[in-house]
């Protein structure tokens, strides 16, 4: 454990919280993976609790699962176990979800789960054009109310489907993920790069086609992107946000064009994501105030245009710079100019 006791308490210097799998999937649930399987409702709760308590204190999120599904009596009892084993010892001071296998959300079986603190699911690398928000939004209506997070959706320089005659997701594919997710009441957004998650290098086995050695995949776009994301999320209070697409008029819904929208709850901001750029119109009942301003930012720049401030209509329409094509997403940023918040930026 020296190795993972060092990261944890270097992510504790930087003020970073780990997510911390337990046990990879394949230890529990042999449906595919090297093995062996050796996690069983028998002995899974004490090794949760000399985890607990091995790195009681420290800034962890418990991930259990480890891209598996729950397929029988069993597994669900190994996996409960284990969550309780956990929590005998944190008892709840540490947070803890469950991640799936691709198409599958952790709600399937443990959303009335005590434990379970935010459902996980996985979008995953098979489908081009993913349209992750409904994920998002199944479990995001759920009762009880809990967090939901795309634990994995389109990885970047991943192949599509694992076939590299298919092409492969870029960064585009990743940050649309993230805003189609944020606008339909996610908690948080994952960004992940196929090339760091097995640290590839030249000489080494590629899994699933990686071609990119790790080091340089450090600096892919997607990466970056995902940063501006956060700051233009977090220059409002983004906790607020809840969906509101149904208030979009005329704006695409399919081929993965699709606009998504959410307005903060007390009426003080809403935005709007378009993935291609592609013209809308939004009704704006729910925002406050009688003067808005617009702004747009730039997903792929985290730059920011400031538009006039508007007086606030019914319906208002907007269109974003340059021609729509894929790739040319915008997020607009409608804010009650009463409010006096700050010109967003994303760097």
């Amino acid at each position: 454990f020296e190795h993972v006791d060092y990261i944890v308490n270097k992510a504790q210097d930087l003020g970073l919280f780990i997510g911390m799998l337990p046990t990879w999937g394949d230890k529990w649930n042999k449906q595919w993976g090297v093995g062996p399987l050796i996690f069983t409702p028998e002995n899974a709760r004490a090794y949760g609790r000399f985890l607990a308590d091995h790195y009681k204190g420290k800034p962890i999120i418990w991930i259990l699962g480890g891209d598996r599904a729950c397929d029988n009596e069993a597994q669900l009892a190994t996996i409960r176990e284990l969550a309780n084993g956990l929590k005998d010892v944190h008892q709840g001071s540490q947070l803890m979800t469950f991640h799936p296998m691709g198409g599958h959300s952790s709600s399937e079986w443990f959303h009335q789960d005590e434990w379970l603190d935010i459902n996980m699911f996985q979008s995953g690398h098979g489908e081009f054009n993913n349209q992750n928000y409904k994920k998002t939004a199944a479990d995001f209506q759920l009762m009880p109310i809990k967090p939901v997070v795309d634990g994995e959706p389109n990885y970047e320089d991943h192949p599509i489907n694992w076939n590299s005659n298919n092409g492969w997701f870029d960064e585009f594919d990743s940050r649309r993920a993230g805003y189609w997710s944020m606008l339909e009441g996610a908690c948080g957004n994952t960004y992940g790069n196929h090339n760091i998650w097995q640290m590839w290098l030249p000489g080494r086995n590629p899994i699933s086609q990686a071609r990119t050695p790790w080091i340089q995949s450090l600096d892919y776009p997607g990466a970056f992107q995902a940063g501006f994301m956060r700051f233009v999320f977090e220059s409002r209070p983004w906790q607020q946000l809840q969906p509101a697409s149904h208030l979009l008029q005329g704006a695409p819904n399919t081929g993965g064009m699709e606009c998504r929208a959410a307005v903060a709850a007390d009426g003080s901001f809403l935005m709007v994501y378009t993935p291609y750029g592609n013209n809308f119109s939004i009704n704006t009942e729910k925002l406050s105030g009688a003067e808005c301003k617009a702004y747009w930012f730039n997903p792929r720049l985290g730059s920011c245009i400031s538009l006039a401030k508007l007086e606030k209509q019914k319906v208002m329409s907007f269109d974003p710079p340059a021609d729509p094509m894929r790739g040319n997403d915008w997020l607009l940023i409608l804010d009650d100019a009463a409010k006096g918040y700050s010109r967003p930026a994303g760097k």
